[in-house]
């Protein structure tokens, strides 16, 4: 069946523009290139169509637009204007330059405020931290670090009470006054930053020395860029370094992740969670590729007991109650329940059967086990009310880096620069300790470390800001 239809200038009433041919293709007509507005009516009777109508006798399409004289409010010999920037209300002058206003975008990263990530080392777009001024805290590093050595002291009044916020406008102000960022000076002052040079002999200073600088690394980059270089020293080389990736990864929410993710793209051009799951093992890459995806209710949302009452029943079916280890039973329920379910599941399963931190204990080991613990021992009840969740567990870790013959000094300074930012939950941290430990955690530093390495240490951990 054919059709034979007018040329187009026979038919531009109904504004439909020409195909490649000229011609309208058959059955229909083109839509407008600009839709009408939805708040005009539209009503056609269908004899106003008909004693022009194009189409052979009995068709008739099934969408007509209406006529040109009606679009928009305008007739065909007066086409609508086109809009002008000084008809808006509050528009200055048309011959009045006013510069777009940039305002930086601020993020929550682990209940720390930071700017959103933009680019590795890119700086804010403008004023990130009102009511801080760089200019004396620049004038202060560029004098400590002028000439032979360093002004350990000056570098720890300036950088040691900073939050998140003033940290990053003051690296954006020193790159832009310098020429080079704030990382790369204070790098440059120590050819051992960030871990001990294993290919020559070295002295104890150079070691406090090479700690020091660690510190002041971790600070400068923030709490976002430095959890991003941190997981990728967790899994680069031969081997993971399984702690460090269950306490950056495990206990982020999921917009902290998502965080994470986007930065660690920008600053190492890979993806994440492909990186994550190319150093693991089978069992535990799906664990982890399930906590880089899992989307978990808020924390203070209500807590389901039916639902919990369930998850036991489930947890004991994969654990207890069977030959074997249901694994990714209980992967799925630990990892995608919010942390008031997990308290309230801790409790009943310990109620009716046993303790679900002796149950983890016994069915898994290796990283599985470590991770699972480290979320359930951040959910529980016990001290989580007094405290909040994961504040008595995170406590006792600093302890732990402490604990024994010699310190874990890395461990320590990772754990204390990471923990610092989020000031309400630092300082919950430090009457967690001293409730455990019946000892202030600044005393028990100072005790573990010395010389410029110590007096940072502590400064952080009485911080101010």
């Amino acid at each position: 069946m054919s059709y034979n239809q007018p040329p187009y200038y026979q038919n531009s009433q109904y504004g439909a523009p020409p195909n490649n041919q000229g011609r309208l293709s058959p059955g229909g007509f083109h839509m407008p290139t600009s839709n009408p507005p939805s708040s005009l009516p539209y009503s056609y009777p269908a004899s106003s169509y008909q004693a022009s109508s194009p189409f052979r006798d009995g068709y008739a399409p099934s969408y007509l637009p209406p006529p040109t004289s009606q679009l928009y409010g305008y007739s065909s010999s007066d086409p609508p204007p086109p809009p002008s920037f000084s008809t808006y209300p509050g528009a200055p002058p048309s011959n009045q330059y006013v510069p777009f206003p940039q305002q930086a975008v601020v993020i929550h990263y682990r209940n720390a405020p930071v700017p959103a990530p933009v680019g590795y080392e890119l700086p804010p777009q403008s004023d990130i931290a009102p009511g801080y001024d760089p200019t004396m805290d620049i004038d202060k590093i560029r004098q400590a670090t002028k000439g032979i050595g360093t002004d350990e002291a000056a570098l720890s009044a300036v950088l040691a009470h900073l939050g998140s916020l003033p940290m990053a406008s003051l690296s954006a102000a020193f790159k832009a006054r310098t020429g080079k960022s704030l990382t790369e000076v204070l790098n440059n002052e120590s050819s051992a930053y960030f871990g001990l040079v294993l290919h020559q002999a070295i002295t104890s200073s150079s070691q406090k020395l090479s700690l020091f600088r660690e510190i002041l690394h971790g600070l400068v980059l923030g709490p976002l860029w430095y959890d991003v270089e941190l997981v990728q020293s967790a899994i680069k080389g031969a081997g993971t370094d399984e702690l460090l990736m269950i306490e950056i990864i495990a206990d982020l929410t999921p917009s902290d992740r998502q965080n994470l993710s986007i930065a660690y793209r920008m600053r190492y051009g890979r993806d994440l969670q492909t990186d994550i799951r190319g150093d693991l093992n089978a069992k535990t890459e799906r664990l982890y590729t399930m906590l880089l995806s899992a989307s978990l209710p808020p924390d203070n949302s209500p807590v389901d007991f039916q639902q919990v009452q369930n998850d036991v029943k489930a947890l004991y079916k994969a654990g207890q109650g069977k030959i074997g280890t249901d694994e990714i039973t209980f992967c799925d329920i630990i990892i995608n329940r919010s942390k008031s379910h997990l308290a309230a599941l801790c409790d009943a399963y310990g109620r009716k059967y046993k303790s679900l931190t002796k149950v983890i204990k016994s069915e898994f080991s290796a990283h599985m086990r470590q991770t699972l613990l480290f979320i359930v021992d951040g959910a529980k009840s016990k001290h989580a009310i007094e405290f909040g969740p994961g504040v008595w567990r995170d406590a006792k870790l600093l302890e732990k880096s402490m604990k024994g013959f010699g310190t874990k000094d890395k461990q320590l300074i990772r754990r204390i620069v990471r923990y610092h930012w989020d000031k309400p939950r630092f300082e919950a941290m430090k009457a967690a300790y001293q409730k455990k430990y019946r000892k202030p955690l600044e005393s028990r530093i100072a005790g573990e470390t010395s010389g410029d390495y110590k007096k940072l240490l502590v400064a952080i951990v009485k911080g101010d800001h």
